[in-house]
């Protein structure tokens, strides 16, 4: 049956179809395989945690932070009035993260979302009141005080060459790019 995991050195093989051996399968530290439908799954634990657990993958952030790939799939809520940057890690295929404004708006400074190493890859469109603003080769997504309200979002993807963003704010001049 294509739905079993063997479970390592514990031997034997269990029908991943019941949810307590399917938790089981993904916390066993001598899992050799996981198996579905004859394909394997390459994917951690704790990936598929992150890709099915909403809640875990929900930051609150209110001061400086260097994004990790481990991170990737993460909704980061800006949530402070201070501005602070926000680095993204090294270009590599697959990473996203969806930046939103918390309850608590930016009002003294800008936040930013950089490259690493001021690469400039940084390209796409964000909806701004209503209006395409373009980015092309640019390496900071700039969330503007007073303008990049509660509820606004940019979001950027990684092909490994680049970054590529989208987004919606409401207020016109919320969302800006710059190299």
């Amino acid at each position: 049956m294509s739905e079993r995991y063997n479970p390592g050195t514990k031997g034997g093989v269990k029908d991943i179809r019941n949810t307590d051996n399917l938790a089981a399968a993904l916390n066993d530290m001598d899992l050799d395989s996981l198996t579905i439908d004859g394909v394997t799954v390459a994917a951690s634990a704790a990936e598929i945690d992150m890709a099915c657990d909403s809640s875990a993958n929900t930051e609150l952030v209110t001061t400086t932070n260097i994004l990790t790939a481990a991170e990737s799939g993460a909704t980061i809520i800006f949530n402070t009035a201070t501005a602070f940057v926000t680095t993204l890690p090294s270009l590599a295929v697959g990473l996203r993260y969806k930046f939103y404004a918390g309850a608590t708006e930016v009002t003294g400074g800008n936040h930013t979302i950089v490259c690493t190493n001021d690469d400039n890859t940084i390209h796409g469109e964000c909806i701004v009141a209503g209006v395409v603003i373009a980015a092309a080769d640019e390496g900071s997504i700039n969330l503007i005080a007073d303008n990049f309200k509660q509820g606004d979002w940019v979001e950027v993807f990684c092909d490994g060459v680049g970054w590529y963003v989208s987004g919606q704010v409401v207020t016109s001049g919320g969302c800006t790019f710059t190299t």
